[in-house]
């Protein structure tokens, strides 16, 4: 794996590890980081922007019914902020669109 660097002014390389998830409506996927839980990636989270996606570490994702919903951690809509996550960490990933959705992950391995 390239590992992260920062030897070029403003710029990071592709990403190690990437996947592609094609979203059934209310249908959680997960998808299991590669590695032990010495290693830690710098996960980017990508979807169309009219897509509604919920993204859990770790927790079950699902889709609030109507009026407020109170989650446990771990659990975020449509994350704008690359995230770190560990080796073996499972991400949990739900759509509530009735078009499904499409959804990328993609993890840099950064440095221990």
């Amino acid at each position: 794996m390239t590992g992260y660097s920062s030897n070029f002014d403003e710029t990071k390389p592709f990403s190690d590890t990437v996947a592609q998830i094609n979203l059934a409506t209310n249908t959680e996927q997960t998808y299991t980081v590669p590695g032990t839980s010495a290693q830690k990636y710098r996960a980017i989270f990508t979807y169309a922007a009219n897509s509604n996606v919920f993204v859990g570490i770790n927790v079950t994702a699902s889709s609030p019914g109507a009026g407020l919903k109170t989650t446990t951690e771990n659990l975020e809509f449509r994350p704008i902020e690359p995230k770190y996550v560990k080796g073996a960490d499972v991400i949990h990933v739900v759509s509530p669109d009735t078009a499904g959705a499409y959804m990328g992950i993609s993890l840099l391995l950064l440095p221990s």
